[in-house]
């Protein structure tokens, strides 16, 4: 199972550019996850309910593997879990300024979470997210599972939150539809921006 590692920050957004895709997924090698990927979600310009006037919200997050040692970090050596999530955290920012150069300097509040915190907030066991390992880009678990039965959510999209559950619900309709031969009626345009570290 994998978790989350996820950096809620609050910055200055004039350095966010006139029309900027609010949705990136930075690749930045193999394996993904621990900061290799990193997803970003950016608050649009005109929500002023997620941050004061002339701020943004923006949301990153990277899977992480082996949640038992971050729980025996947590439980037997804080030390080392304060110094894991702030490794993580500098790894996850550097990936960002890929997509948002000059972040860091736009920073006004960083907010980390790690699966001790999805447990404590989601109930979520050991804070387990995202639903089984994403292990790249397109080998995803198939939605149907047994006749009549299928599986939606963040365990069949790459990533997690509302895009992927909405996501993976207009993927699993679609197949739904496409077996009880209805025409599909519903389509996925992405509207965000993938970058790969040069």
């Amino acid at each position: 199972a994998w978790g989350a590692f996820v950096l809620y920050v609050g910055l200055d957004g004039s350095i966010v550019p006139t029309g900027y895709p609010l949705h990136h997924q930075i690749v930045r090698g193999l394996p993904l996850g621990n900061g290799n990927s990193v997803f970003a979600s950016l608050n649009p310009e005109w929500d002023t309910s997620r941050a004061p006037a002339s701020q943004r919200v923006l949301t990153l997050s990277t899977h992480t593997s082996n949640l038992q040692s971050w729980w025996q970090d947590y439980d037997n050596d804080r030390a080392a879990y304060e110094e894991r999530k702030k490794e993580l955290t500098e790894r996850v920012l550097s990936a960002a300024e890929t997509a948002l150069p000059g972040l860091r300097g736009a920073v006004r509040l960083i907010l980390p979470g790690t699966p001790v915190t999805y447990q404590r907030f989601t109930h979520r066991k050991w804070g387990w997210v995202g639903g089984f390992p994403q292990t790249g880009l397109l080998n995803n678990i198939s939605p149907r599972l047994a006749k009549n039965l299928w599986l939606v959510g963040d365990s069949i999209f790459p990533g997690q939150s509302t895009a992927a559950v909405a996501l993976g619900g207009l993927r699993v309709a679609n197949a739904a539809l496409g077996e009880l031969g209805i025409q599909k009626s519903f389509s996925v345009k992405p509207s965000y921006a993938v970058e790969r570290e040069k």
